[in-house]
């Protein structure tokens, strides 16, 4: 007699047709949850999309507040400079024009004394410049330069650059 009963599948066998038809179940159940998923996606994007505007709103507000202070105080130093450059036109307008005198040179050069000797003569530059003085007669005397030739016994002068003479010694 022919058994037409079915023998059991082993388990192995029947845990792998289960897990086969399982997924499938489970599927329909995986799709409201992927829509749901895909709704929430726009929610989220629109929350950056917010929080991109106001940090951009906020970087803009930044950048125009650093440049009201750099314009502030560009404009402070510029003033500051104007200040500074009328005090300095002010300082130099009330500054006393120093006059050099000639005395204070001479106090700062040392004293010269000036000797020509020769063959028994002798003459110093005071005694010269006095004797060309009480020779002259012209106008007064500007500028004096005395050349002093021994050999000759003599002290030539140029007076106030044109006019000459000499004078023995």
């Amino acid at each position: 007699m022919l058994n037409n009963t079915k023998k059991p599948e082993p388990l192995a066998a029947q845990t792998a047709a289960e897990q086969k038809t399982a997924p499938k179940a489970e599927k329909p159940v995986e799709a409201p949850k992927a829509a749901e998923a895909k709704a929430e996606k726009p929610v989220a994007s629109t929350k950056t999309e917010k929080a991109a505007a106001a940090a951009k709103a906020k970087a803009e507000k930044a950048a125009a507040v650093a440049a009201a202070k750099a314009e502030k105080a560009a404009a402070a130093a510029k003033a500051k400079a104007e200040k500074a450059a009328a005090a300095a036109k002010a300082k130099a307008e009330k500054a006393p024009v120093r006059k050099r005198t000639v005395g204070a040179r001479k106090a700062a050069a040392p004293e010269v004394k000036l000797y020509v000797q020769y063959q028994g003569k002798q003459i110093s530059q005071e005694e010269a410049v006095e004797a060309v003085k009480a020779a002259w007669t012209g106008e007064p005397i500007k500028s004096l330069e005395l050349y002093v030739k021994p050999e000759d016994g003599a002290v030539y002068y140029v007076i106030n650059g044109s006019e000459t003479g000499k004078v023995n010694f």
